[in-house]
């Protein structure tokens, strides 16, 4: 299967939102020793092509918030050989979707999008 009819750009976008945590993108750029061009375009979802693995690796040497080279990968399409087990969270299915109906439309779609993308990474191991 061609990568590029695997690349999410929304989960990708939505990873790099955490991985940057509050760092500024232009600074989350600096420390991936990427250009802030090719940040922004990632972020803001304008790159119709995924990042190639070099680059991937660059940001999540610099990714904060638990997002791991696996995470990117994954949402760029390409998936590792080796892929390691996630420990379940220690948060409730209903806690979870009570913390989901809080959120606003579009960040509840988001939310969603997030987990569609999770539970498709689970069903493919």
């Amino acid at each position: 299967m061609d990568n590029s009819t695997r690349w999410n750009k929304k989960i990708f976008s939505i990873l790099l939102e955490r991985a940057k945590g509050d760092r500024s993108l232009r600074q989350f750029a600096f420390d991936s020793d990427i250009s802030y061009v090719q940040m922004r375009k990632l972020v803001y979802m304008t790159q119709e092509n995924p990042p190639r693995p070099k680059l991937i690796k660059k940001i999540a040497n610099a990714a904060w918030n638990e997002v791991d080279l696996e995470d990117l990968l994954y949402a760029a399409g390409i998936f590792p050989a080796d892929t390691r087990v996630r420990e379940e969270a220690d948060s409730s299915p209903a806690g979870i979707a009570e913390k989901l109906m809080t959120l606003s439309p579009k960040s509840r779609r988001s939310a969603e999008d997030y987990i569609n993308y999770l539970a498709q990474k689970d069903s493919e191991k």
